[in-house]
Parts: structure tokens; sequence; C-alpha cells
């Protein structure tokens, strides 16, 4: 299905947001998930963390991260945390809706917020905690022929999990699942 910015933007505003307080949780965080059309294409913008980082390194992530005392929501944390590693005005960045928060197998509580950047915005990458970002088309995230199943053995313990495969590389984990529940938004409205 070929889905436009319009439908989606229509689709995850109607979503009732999710509740946002982070008291008594220990490791808040909170992560923007950035729509823009590329070659005329929506496509879903995603970094790849710095592999210097203590958590996560190397992986394919949303831009954001973890609360500061200064964040007065976890929206506010979305947009601060992509200021700092994209180098996007959180005036550029029209917010459309919160979703459900993701639990990460470290210990993270991530809230994502979805919304649209610019379509020709230029990143200005913070070059410690993040190492490229990619534009990704959405066709990616909905054609069945991009998803893939996974086991992840740490600590042995071992786990199977939905993935998605994008050229060289391989969304999963914390990032997958957020992936998979905006679009389950999305597709459910459409």
């Amino acid at each position: 299905m070929n889905l436009t910015i319009n439908q989606m933007e229509i689709a995850l505003m109607s979503h009732s947001s999710a509740e946002y307080d982070t008291s008594g949780v220990n490791s808040p965080a909170a992560v923007c998930v950035l729509f823009n059309i590329k070659a005329g294409e929506p496509c879903v913008l995603m970094i790849k963390r710095g592999s210097t980082l203590s958590h996560h390194s190397g992986e394919w992530a949303f831009p954001g991260g973890m609360s500061e005392e200064i964040d007065e929501s976890p929206m506010h944390t979305a947009l601060r945390e992509t200021n700092e590693e994209l180098g996007i005005d959180p005036s550029d960045i029209d917010v459309w809706c919160g979703m459900a928060p993701v639990e990460t197998s470290t210990g993270f509580k991530v809230w994502p917020f979805a919304g649209r950047v610019a379509d020709q915005t230029v990143f200005t990458l913070q070059e410690r905690e993040v190492e490229e970002v990619v534009e990704i088309p959405v066709t990616v995230f909905v054609d069945q022929m991009s998803k893939r199943t996974i086991t992840l053995i740490r600590n042995g313990d071992t786990r199977v999990m939905t993935a998605y495969a994008y050229e060289d590389r391989i969304i999963w984990g914390a990032s997958a699942r957020i992936i998979a529940n905006t679009f389950d938004i999305v597709m459910n409205a459409v």
C-alpha cells in the first residue's frame, strides 16, 4: 500500500495520545518519529547511534534520549534531544501525536512522538552521538518483504523479535517496536 504523508498525518493526529506520567520510572526517555518527503516519497528519519555510547551504541534508532531535570515533559525531552543530535530546531517540527511508551531491554521507558519535519531540512549531526542519519521510505515498513524475525541471545536469555531490513541496515528492538506501533495506528485508520 502506498501511503501519503497526509494520510499518515491524519491517522496519527487522530490517535489519542498516551499518558506521559514519568513518576516512578527509573530511566525515562523520549524520541521523535519524524516523517518527511524525499524524492517524492514519504520517509521516516532514523539515526545510527554513535559507536562509543554506553547504551545501544551502533544501533539504528530515532533521535531522542534521556529525560533531564530541565524537561517539562517527555515531548520536551524528545524535541530537546532531537535538536542536540541533529540540529533541528523544535519550532521546525510539527508534532502530530504522542504514542504509548516502549520499554527497552536495558531498562529505559521510551515515549515516542510522531511528527513532520521540513522536507529539505539540513541535519547537523552531533558526531559523538550520531554516526549517520537516513531517510527510509515508508514502504519499507509497510511492505512485509522487509520484515524479519531475529533471535537475540543476551546473558543467557533468548528473545525472538521482529526486525526490519533496509539496504544493509537491520532495525530491531525498541526501534522496531516503535515502528510497528506507529504503522499499526496508521494502517488501522486508513
